[in-house]
């Protein structure tokens, strides 16, 4: 993936290259290719309204790749045909990989097993992790996994999940109720987001109902115990599927 990544970064910016991304839904790298155009010849009105269209439909607020009621008309530059090409073959071996989410505990959940069985359930969080790669597997996907009791660590792996991961799923434990950094950091993410938590946290003390990041999270699964993070696994494949 790396090397790819380096490849993408040496192809020359031209409007086919943007347009080729478009189609294949990577809106974000299709704006960057536009910006970059933009910087080359930033009088050219067909270039902003693309850029535009593709900045809305990452906003969620333009569902087809066309203004309504425009038409555009952007012309391939020259030597933009090896461009493509190289793109295609980048775009056939990205296809042909795993889809990759991260799951990501919080703190105390390496004491699973020990720490309050009752509330918690008896699985140690190895056979939790074990059972999440055995789901992710089954549909299609790789699944990585990390717990950390410290917020900073926590931070910069969430960070680790803007390049790379189709969904982040995370029980950020205690720091649910309490951790601006972790809600700034899940901010920075444009994918969709699972909040997992293993008891019904709004069964329990008034001060665990309050989520941090409730409003930032695509969904949450909540009170299931240990079965809580094979169904986020399984609602991540629903939400990655290729049509």
């Amino acid at each position: 993936m790396d090397k790819d990544r380096d490849d993408a970064a040496d192809l020359a910016p031209t409007v086919t290259l943007a347009k080729l991304y478009e189609e294949q839904g990577f809106l974000d790298k299709a704006a960057s290719v536009y910006k970059k155009l933009l910087d080359i010849e930033p009088g050219r009105a067909e270039l902003k309204e693309a850029l535009w269209v593709v900045e809305e439909r990452l906003a969620g607020t333009l569902p087809r790749s066309r203004k309504p009621g425009t038409q555009t008309l952007l012309r391939p530059s020259k030597g933009s045909e090896q461009a493509t090409a190289e793109r295609k073959k980048m775009l056939d071996q990205e296809s042909n990989e795993p889809r990759r989410i991260l799951v990501i505990h919080g703190p105390n959940l390496n004491m699973l097993g020990r720490r309050e069985p009752s509330v918690y359930g008896t699985s140690t969080l190895e056979e939790i992790d074990e059972e999440i790669k055995k789901t992710a597997a089954e549909c299609g996907m790789t699944a990585d996994t990390f717990q950390s009791n410290h917020e900073g660590e926590l931070v910069e792996k969430i960070h680790e999940a803007i390049d790379g991961y189709k969904v982040l799923i995370i029980n950020p434990a205690a720091y649910t109720h309490t951790s601006v950094a972790l809600r700034d950091a899940l901010l920075t993410l444009n994918i969709p987001i699972i909040e997992v938590h293993l008891s019904n946290v709004y069964q329990r003390e008034a001060f665990r109902h309050k989520s941090m990041i409730a409003d930032v999270v695509t969904a949450q699964v909540v009170g299931f115990g240990k079965d809580g993070y094979p169904m986020a696994v399984k609602a991540a494949a629903k939400m990655t599927r290729k049509v």
